[in-house]
């Protein structure tokens, strides 16, 4: 059975580390791309890792409804386009998500095949000092991410799983998560 499976957690958990390792060790997972207002990194690729767009762009996209789900966070819109969804769907692979606590809850509502996990850290100063190690992000960008962290990790019991993240385990993680998703098949 083709499963979507959500990854979701605080800005700075892992999410992405995880799902490279998932990647590594599983060929049976496609990743959708996803939407984003915000400006590109210079680790970033377009349509690789995001597809970049202008605020304007993207409200367009809300309006002509060719966005699965959306959401703003950190000032700057995130979103699944349906073609992308599409696509992935369209490989009979597992689709692998990285959304956010709205996005999660949203797709969940949308798709009945879906297995939602929320990443937590192992407690909010690991989560404080991965944040401040990027380097890329102003103090006030900081503070309001881990603001939202913290409300984030308040819903994680909305999830089907909740898997903690522990720093320098990630391949244990990562096992785990799987174990998890072949659980649900």
């Amino acid at each position: 059975m083709q499963l979507i499976v959500i990854l979701s957690g605080p800005s700075g958990v892992g999410k992405d580390s995880i799902i490279q390792e998932i990647i590594k060790k599983d060929d049976n997972f496609v990743i959708p791309i996803t939407m984003t207002s915000r400006k590109k990194r210079n680790n970033e690729a377009e349509a690789k890792d995001y597809f970049f767009v202008s605020r304007s762009d993207f409200q367009s996209k809300i309006n002509k409804k060719e966005l699965i789900e959306f959401s703003s966070t950190y000032s700057d819109f995130y979103g699944l386009p349906k073609f992308s969804m599409q696509d992935a769907l369209s490989t009979g692979k597992n689709v692998l998500l990285r959304l956010d606590t709205k996005g999660t809850l949203n797709l969940v509502k949308k798709y009945s095949n879906t297995v939602s996990i929320f990443i937590s850290p192992e407690n909010i100063d690991q989560l404080f000092e991965q944040i401040n190690q990027r380097a890329q992000d102003e103090k006030t960008e900081i503070e309001k991410r881990m603001q939202i962290a913290t409300e984030e990790i308040a819903n994680a019991n909305l999830f089907d799983h909740v898997v903690l993240n522990e720093q320098s385990k990630l391949n244990e993680t990562v096992d785990i998560i799987l174990d998890l998703i072949e659980y649900k098949k």
